[in-house]
């Protein structure tokens, strides 16, 4: 129905029973009305685009809410302007949807959908993937991610690479081909990845000498410093003495809840959500591990087996824990190190190499049936233990030693 809209009109309408949806149309501007729904009123405007006659479908175009706009007369002036663009041959909606598809395809906006996708499918890494996507790409989150050419993101990558960080400009890459294949499979912003031509830098001999000597197993000796560097009395050495034990993992220890540690059956249960292979891992407890966590204070703030002292959350600032244990212990080493040598010590205490394997969360598909039976946790038991007695006694031995000199 047509009638001349006023405020009194406005306030009092409501739907007829029974109705879910209904117009006032105005008398005075065609195509101008006030809309009644269960949710509201709405001032709209119904149009068609300049040029396209008759035989094109009409547009309904939103103007305000009868809530943000209450006199007739501003919603009349709000149709009369968009009245006046349609008539110079604008389509407001069609605009509209264009800068919402700009606005989705804005590489912040895209990366935020992409955090949200990493947390639904509760990827383990997610907060440090988009650390890293987000810092090494702030200076394009503004940009609309279909005028990003791949020579810019290739650009970022050459740039990480000129400061002798060869190892982060292949981590930066990975990752964000991986968000890339995600904007084309998922998202559909992009036709094709724009860092698909882009490969890997081909090692060269100095390359691959110098990736064996990057990271290794640590000599009794050094372990030996580390462990007595490690003072249990700390939230820090008490986890440093955690990973020596155990070969888990920085990002385990430092998540380890006390949920996770069974009491009855004596095991660490890390689950499968929490692990970077995603299939869960068991470690026992061996007397010495049960020695630390007896150690560990409840924090009421966290459930954490070590939390950060002053926050009560996960542990960070991981360079400058590190450094500080080197400097503590006098052994140049990284906390990946730690895990390396724990496998390497298990192989020379004598354990075979499919225990080994498990004992540091590796499960081959060959290894599967064995480990998701538990028939392995007997040999599990026995590889910490022994480990564990090889670090006592590398201890008291040093011990001995000195108190006989």
């Amino acid at each position: 129905m047509k009638v001349k809209l006023t405020d009194a009109l406005a306030a009092r309408v409501v739907l007829p029973v029974g109705v879910k949806d209904a117009v006032v149309w105005d008398a005075d501007i065609v195509g101008f009305g006030l809309r009644i729904r269960p949710g509201g009123k709405t001032w709209i405007l119904c149009y068609r685009p300049a040029g396209t006659g008759r035989s094109a479908n009409t547009k309904k175009m939103k103007l305000a809410t009868l809530s943000a706009v209450a006199k007739v007369a501003d919603a009349r002036k709000l149709a009369l302007i968009a009245l006046g663009q349609i008539a110079r041959g604008a389509d407001p909606l069609g605009d509209r949807a264009q800068h919402r598809a700009k606005e989705r395809a804005r590489l912040g906006e895209l990366l935020d959908r992409y955090d949200a996708n990493l947390e639904r499918r509760q990827y383990v890494n997610r907060k440090s993937v988009m650390s890293a996507l987000r810092g090494r790409l702030a200076a394009l989150l503004s940009r609309d991610v279909t005028t990003i050419t791949g020579a810019e993101y290739a650009k970022i990558i050459e740039g990480i690479r000129a400061k002798g960080l060869a190892g982060a400009a292949d981590m930066f890459r990975t990752l964000c081909r991986a968000f890339l294949t995600w904007c084309v499979s998922d998202a559909k912003v992009l036709a094709v990845n724009p860092l698909a031509g882009h490969r890997k830098e081909r090692a060269t001999r100095a390359d691959k000498v110098s990736k064996v000597m990057k990271g290794r197993a640590l000599s009794d000796a050094e372990l030996l410093r580390i462990w007595r560097a490690a003072d249990p009395r700390t939230t820090i050495g008490r986890l440093i003495r955690f990973l020596i034990l155990t070969g888990c993992r920085r990002g385990e220890g430092a998540g380890v809840t006390w949920q996770m540690v069974d009491e009855v059956t004596g095991v660490l249960d890390l689950p499968a959500i929490f692990t970077k292979q995603g299939r869960g891992h068991k470690a026992p407890i061996a007397p010495q591990l049960r020695a630390i966590l007896d150690l560990c204070e409840r924090d009421a703030r966290s459930e954490l087996v070590f939390p950060s002292v002053k926050t009560g959350r996960a542990m960070n600032g991981w360079t400058k824990l590190v450094d500080g244990m080197r400097k503590a212990s006098g052994v140049d080493f990284g906390l990946h190190d730690l895990r390396r040598t724990f496998r390497t010590g298990l192989s020379k205490l004598g354990i075979d190499a499919d225990t080994a394997e498990i004992s540091i969360g590796h499960a081959r598909e060959d290894l599967e049936a064995i480990y998701n039976r538990d028939d392995a946790i007997p040999k599990l038991r026995f590889a910490f233990a022994a480990w564990a007695d090889h670090v006592t006694a590398l201890d008291a031995g040093s011990h001995e030693l000195s108190a006989a000199a």
